[in-house]
């Protein structure tokens, strides 16, 4: 059984730094020839820039690091980096295929819903659905969940699909999204819950995302819809 309360745990730091990794984080080896060290790098626009500051408090506290965050107005970025020789190398290599980031069986170790918020907050959606009635008049639907899985191959993406329904029950489904690059329609995998499936996947990690505004406003249908059933 996981201890869901004492936030020094394992479970929970482990599971932080790999639902970071596997959103937005974007990590590389260091150390020359040994590889010993993990460099992790964390970056939001400038309007995310609480979640910025959250994140960077919390992987300091739990690393017991002084974390600076910097602001590039040039770039509308906020971001901050961390290097650690000994939990952040070995998830490094969990998730790297290549130098390619990718889902691997390790994911079982993101067993804390700080992990599944960290990717919400990162690459989730909430999707405000409307409906016209006879009258003319607009009806918004119970919000769905997806996530955004481009950079993942579909293998990936469904090794994350089974995860999440083992941790928390909720079935989800590769919906693709058509993408025109460079001329050409490209088709990415992307992640969808239905209504009662987000319900359940906004059950368990509603507790985990961070208190800060751009979070607040991000999630604001979804807690008006979920929180109070």
């Amino acid at each position: 059984m996981i201890d869901l309360v004492n936030l020094d745990s394992i479970p929970y730091k482990r599971s932080l730094v790999i639902g970071t990794l596997l959103g937005d984080a974007y990590s590389r080896q260091q150390g020359g020839k040994t590889l010993s060290k993990a460099e992790f790098t964390i970056a939001h626009c400038l309007q995310q820039a609480d979640l910025v500051e959250w994140k960077a408090a919390e992987i300091g506290r739990l690393y017991g690091k002084a974390v600076k965050v910097n602001y590039n107005l040039n770039a509308n970025r906020a971001s901050f980096h961390i290097t650690q020789s000994g939990r952040l190398r070995i998830i490094h290599r969990w998730f790297h295929r290549n130098h390619t980031k990718v889902v691997s069986e390790k994911i079982r170790f993101m067993d804390h819903p700080i992990g599944l918020s960290m990717l919400l907050c990162d690459d989730g959606s909430i999707l405000k659905r409307k409906k016209s009635r006879s009258d003319g008049s607009l009806h918004y639907l119970s919000p769905c969940i997806t996530i955004a899985t481009h950079g993942f191959d579909e293998g990936s993406v469904r090794l994350l699909l089974e995860w999440i329904e083992i941790v928390c029950g909720a079935k989800g489904y590769i919906n693709p999204e058509r993408r025109l690059r460079a001329g050409q329609i490209m088709s990415y995998p992307r992640i969808r819950f239905n209504v009662e499936n987000s319900r359940r996947l906004w059950k368990y990690v509603e507790a985990w995302i961070p208190q800060v505004p751009s979070m607040s406003a991000k999630f604001s249908y979804a807690i008006d819809a979920f929180s109070s059933d």
